[in-house]
């Protein structure tokens, strides 16, 4: 843990993060990128997550933050008791003045209340989070210029709870964003498809399985922690046209882009979720996936889907495909290697709309944009 910083150091944003650092979650590759996207726009940061993760060196080495966002660990217990914790660790002198950003709607509430300047960002519908009835009463405590809320898709925009819009002023919709990738483009794939992500309920797994069984001419790369689903692992594993390579540290995922030509994302109409981890809704989504696949120059064949509509457009930026029909994917892939120059188009297209929409200095500027308003 670094030590507390000096005056000239003091945190104009603090990061309260649920979990410990460095994990393989996703998101907090996505945590950590937005931090040091507002580092770089002369902001300085201070994440603060769990006790119990690695060093300020290992988390630094995973996510090659920007070097003025600084890592404080706090110890709270593992219960509902860690909300307060967090609004507590506020108290230290050096984080008097500091604008906050959480992802979690329990701590957002508890700082806004306290009268501390709170940016919510909202992942889900907000009656999906846990007990969210009972912490909705501190909403009628947080005045209007203490609370913002930005909100990751415009299916959390459309259901946003009614006083949570009141408090906190109209949402700002700001979607995911990925690093720039586009170092690997000119790698040349030795993988026809791949899939980069969790292997949880929703997210596609079971279905590219299905599209390496029915198109076995195809070769197929997973990333992703094979220990969420072993039996559809053990069954890919199987497949002589399918490799599984496994977790992907944030430092390989440039790697691990170029190493395909197609990148998938057949989500599930519903959503995703289970397994230990919260269901979310289809129309809530901001794929982190299909930006990471826009930044490296892959050609996108994603589920046709509202959420995944409004990122991107068919045979444009990317191709979608019903996502409970096998049969349509496969010819969707199959028009990608049968037309290079509508392949080169899509690709090119998708990468231009990464860097109009969905870089990290897009989304760091976007954020800041609703922080100045509590400034």
């Amino acid at each position: 843990m670094i030590g507390p910083p000096g005056a000239a150091d003091t945190p104009t944003i603090v990061y309260l993060y649920g979990q410990t650092l460095p994990n393989k979650a996703a998101n907090s590759g996505a945590v950590i990128g937005l931090c040091s996207a507002l580092a770089a726009l002369g902001e300085r940061i201070c994440v603060v997550s769990p006790d119990g993760g690695g060093t300020t060196a290992e988390i630094t080495a995973t996510y090659q933050p920007h070097p003025r966002v600084r890592f404080r660990n706090l110890s709270v217990p593992d219960n509902a008791g860690h909300y307060p914790a967090y609004a507590a660790a506020l108290r230290r002198p050096e984080f008097a003045r500091a604008i906050i950003i959480t992802r979690m709607p329990q701590v957002a509430l508890l700082t806004a209340a306290l009268g501390r300047r709170t940016v919510l960002e909202l992942h889900q519908h907000s009656e999906t989070y846990k007990h969210w009835a009972v912490w909705r009463r501190l909403l009628h405590l947080v005045r209007s210029d203490r609370l913002r809320v930005a909100a990751l898709s415009q299916g959390v925009v459309d259901e946003l709870d009614p006083l949570l819009r009141r408090k906190g002023g109209e949402p700002a919709m700001i979607a995911s964003a990925a690093r720039d990738f586009a170092g690997g483009a000119d790698i040349r794939p030795r993988y026809d498809i791949g899939f980069i992500g969790s292997f949880m309920p929703g997210k596609g797994v079971g279905f590219v399985e299905t599209i390496a069984r029915l198109a076995p001419h195809y070769s197929v790369v997973l990333y992703g922690d094979p220990s969420r689903d072993p039996p559809s692992a053990a069954r890919l594993a199987a497949l002589p046209n399918v490799t599984l390579a496994g977790y992907v540290n944030p430092t390989d995922v440039g790697a691990a882009l170029a190493s395909f030509r197609v990148g998938l994302a057949p989500y599930e109409r519903a959503g995703f979720g289970g397994d230990g981890a919260p269901f979310v809704r289809a129309d809530d989504l901001s794929s982190l996936k299909i930006v990471e696949y826009l930044s490296a120059r892959r050609i996108v064949v994603a589920s046709r889907i509202p959420s995944v509509e409004r990122m991107v457009a068919d045979r444009h930026s990317a191709m979608l495909c019903d996502p409970d029909d096998p049969a349509d994917w496969i010819r969707a892939i199959d028009t990608m290697f049968a037309e290079p120059a509508l392949a080169a188009h899509i690709a090119a297209t998708g990468r231009a709309l990464y860097e109009h929409q969905f870089s990290f200095d897009i989304r760091a500027r976007r954020f800041r944009a609703l922080i100045d308003q509590l400034r």
